[in-house]
């Protein structure tokens, strides 16, 4: 490692890495056939997969207005990944839950990020890559009174 590399601040060094896998992902999505998907859809999907979401709970987890959320909602119901329904405890307002597309989406997703995993362990070996897990997993729960925080757009 040259003096310049080290010198780099980690949140760099996190967000070329973020860069690298999420470009990957969606190169790999592609060539296995889900081309109409987008990068904000991932954080929605994850999030409901929890459990439904309002618009409101949308628009808050990607800071956006309920407005640009229900736009995004839109397309994501046209794409199948996501339907919307009345809320069993207040039929004014409308819940978004997956779709069994959505949920496919998803685990097409999570062996995506095994296989670019395999790729970082051919690099750096399994228990480097496993101890990068458990210090991250440490230093975030640390922070967030011992549990992950929610996935959330940096935009």
């Amino acid at each position: 490692m040259t003096r310049a590399e080290a010198a780099v601040p980690l949140a760099r060094l996190f967000a070329m890495a973020f860069r690298h896998l999420i470009d990957e992902l969606h190169e790999r999505l592609d060539e296995r056939g889900w081309p109409d998907h987008r990068p904000a859809f991932g954080f929605v999907l994850l999030a409901a997969r929890e459990q439904p979401l309002t618009g409101r709970a949308i628009g808050d987890l990607l800071g956006m207005t309920k407005q640009a959320a229900s736009k995004l909602v839109e397309s994501m119901e046209d794409a199948g990944y996501v339907r919307r329904r009345p809320d069993p405890s207040d039929a004014r307002v409308k819940v978004v839950a997956l779709t069994p597309r959505g949920h496919r989406l998803l685990d097409v997703v999570e062996e995506v990020y095994a296989e670019l995993e395999t790729d970082w362990s051919q690099v750096i070996g399994v228990e480097r890559l496993e101890a990068m897990r458990s210090d991250l997993l440490d230093v975030l729960r640390a922070r967030h009174g011992g549990d992950l925080p929610a996935v959330r757009p940096t935009w």
